[in-house]
Formats: C-alpha cells, sequence, structure tokens
C-alpha cells in the first residue's frame, strides 16, 4: 500500500528518509542521465549531417530547422550535465551528513608528546589514504610557495603522478596542513592560513584536502564568531589546469584528550 506523503510522524526523521529514498535513486538517474546524453549526442551527428544535405540541396528552411534543432540539443546537454553534477553532490553530501549522524559524538586524541603530534597520528589512524606509504610527513613542515616560503606545524603529501603536473589528469595526489596557534585562531590568522595554502597549491598543484587551525583550548576560551562564519563559509579554491580544486578549512580544538571539529569533516 502506497503511504500518504503528507503523514509525517517526526520532520526530522523524515527529511533523512527523505533523503536517503532520494539518494538510492541516484544510480538509476545516473544511468537515465547517461542514456539520454547518448542518444541526443547521436541525434546532434545526425542533425549535422542532415544541415550540411539540407545546405547542399539550398534548403534554407528545413536548414534552419536543423539549426534550431542542434541548438536545443546543446542546451539539453549542458542541463542533463548540471542535472549528473548536481545528484553526485547531493548523494555525496547526504553520505557526509549520515555518516556524521552515525558517529560516536566524542573523539578521543591519541597519545603524543604534542598537540600536533597527536592530531596527525589521529589523521593517519581514521584516513586510509594517509596510511600509504608513499605519504611524506613533515613536522614542522616548509613548504614553498610562488611568492614565498612558508612553515607550517604539519605537512602531510602524497606526491601527483606525472600526467597530473602536465595535463590534470590521473592520479593528483593530496596534501593536508596544519598550523597551530597558541590561542583561539582569529580571522586574521585564518585569513593568513588560506592565503598561504592557495599559494603554495598554485605552485605545486597538489589538492589539499585538510586545511586545519590546531590549538590547545583552554577552559575559558572561545572563538570568535568573525573566525567561525569564515571557516563555515569560506575554503581553499585554486586552479590547476582545466581542473578546480576546493578544500573547507578547518579549527580543530583539543581539550582534556578530545576533539572538537568546525566543521566537521567526514572522512
Amino acid at each position: 500500500m502506497e503511504k500518504d506523503v503528507r503523514a509525517v510522524e517526526n520532520p526530522i526523521s523524515a527529511i533523512f528518509d527523505l533523503s536517503e529514498d532520494v539518494a538510492k535513486q541516484a544510480p538509476n538517474i545516473k544511468n537515465l542521465v547517461r542514456y539520454a546524453s547518448a542518444f541526443i549526442i547521436v541525434w546532434l551527428i545526425i542533425n549535422i549531417l542532415l544541415g550540411l544535405v539540407f545546405l547542399a540541396q539550398g534548403n534554407l528552411f528545413l536548414m534552419l530547422i536543423m539549426l534550431v534543432l542542434f541548438i536545443l540539443g546543446i542546451t539539453s546537454l549542458i542541463l542533463l550535465k548540471r542535472i549528473n553534477h548536481f545528484f553526485k553532490y547531493f548523494v555525496a553530501r547526504q553520505r557526509a551528513i549520515t555518516a556524521v549522524r552515525q558517529m560516536d559524538p566524542m573523539v578521543y586524541a591519541p597519545k603524543g608528546s604534542n598537540v600536533t603530534e597527536r592530531l596527525v597520528t589521529y589523521l593517519r589512524a581514521s584516513i586510509p589514504a594517509f596510511q600509504r606509504k608513499e605519504v611524506e610527513v613533515a613536522m614542522p613542515g616548509i613548504v614553498h610557495g610562488q611568492n614565498m616560503q612558508y612553515s607550517f606545524d604539519a605537512y602531510l603529501k602524497e606526491p601527483p603522478g606525472g600526467m597530473w603536473k602536465s595535463t590534470g589528469m590521473g592520479m593528483h595526489g593530496f596534501a593536508a596542513y596544519i598550523k597551530k596557534f597558541d590561542a583561539p585562531p582569529t580571522l586574521k590568522d585564518l585569513q593568513a592560513l588560506k592565503m598561504a595554502i592557495e599559494d603554495v597549491t598554485q605552485r605545486t598543484g597538489i589538492p589539499p584536502v585538510r586545511a586545519i587551525a590546531l590549538w590547545e583550548r583552554a577552559e575559558d576560551q572561545v572563538i570568535s564568531d568573525d573566525a567561525y562564519n569564515f571557516v563555515m563559509n569560506n575554503g581553499i579554491e585554486v586552479k590547476h589546469k582545466s581542473r578546480k580544486l576546493t578544500c573547507a578549512m578547518e579549527i580543530v580544538s583539543e581539550t582534556e584528550g578530545s576533539y572538537d571539529f568546525i566543521p566537521y569533516l567526514v572522512q
């Protein structure tokens, strides 16, 4: 029996259930978009051939119709591409939200001699990609940008492949940056960190996956509203060849052996 769509028991749970229902349909929608795109591409090829035939015959009326249909076909392809991009974003976002809902609310810091070492240990234990033998770890890390040299308390890097450097295709590697602050990072601190990482990424072309402002929080310390809004609404944005690289900024604080993430990034 089909349920009445107006019947809602708990609004919050219903929203999550609806999101999961849509995510389950994403593979089918992806296939439909693929089939529709293939059909339109074939039609565009036929359209071009017919247009050339009508042009050779001097039939300007039919050629004009073919031109209009060609423009409609190109427009349809662009719209299908946007739909496909939206569903990729939706599914990734839905998986991230689901992972956060299911995670343990307390994230504990591992053992280590200092706050930076503990966070690096946590990241390497919780992110499988960071455990690969190709990953280089420097504490501290001195990294060159296009304009100057920067010092990070920790710098993790998996070198990209040669194809990525020259064409923007293939294995792109990744980089993670950690900058420790003795007090709550301010808006200026975060802006400077963003500029430094973007400058380094412009030179290396390696996509950043974590951009962390780290501090060991005392009981009476809090993040300012300006700093909070900055990390929630800004990220690292650079271009490499034809690819756009983006990474959210993050404030991580350690308090009495546990971590607080603003925002929390799903591993």
